[in-house]
């Protein structure tokens, strides 16, 4: 099974639609409740239940926690693959033991 790599297949993927759902919760927060607000709310300064519209306000800080981290770990571990296996001298399946010798 081919692999598909790469920041550009995740971004056209996943990202994009990632990002337009977290735009699409921050706009309507930000025209609901303000945009400082709608921003503390997201980083996790304040709880979404201290804000007048709390309703729309969770699904924000829900995406925040969630989406934050997981933009950052996924960019970390792009990066530090791709450091890796520019350097790999064997398959990481002949090391595990899965490949016999040739």
């Amino acid at each position: 099974m081919p692999r598909h790599g790469g920041l550009r297949y995740w971004i056209s993927s996943w990202g994009l639609g990632i990002v337009a759902l977290m735009a699409a919760l921050y706009i309507v927060n930000g025209l609901c409740i303000g945009w400082q607000k709608a921003y503390d709310v997201t980083i996790g300064i304040t709880s979404p239940g201290q804000v007048a519209s709390s309703y729309l306000a969770w699904p924000l800080s829900l995406a925040g926690w969630l989406v934050g981290p997981a933009v950052a770990g996924a960019v970390a571990g792009w990066v530090v693959n791709n450091s890796i296996s520019s350097r790999r001298t064997e398959t990481p399946l002949r090391v595990l033991g899965g490949e016999a010798d040739a």
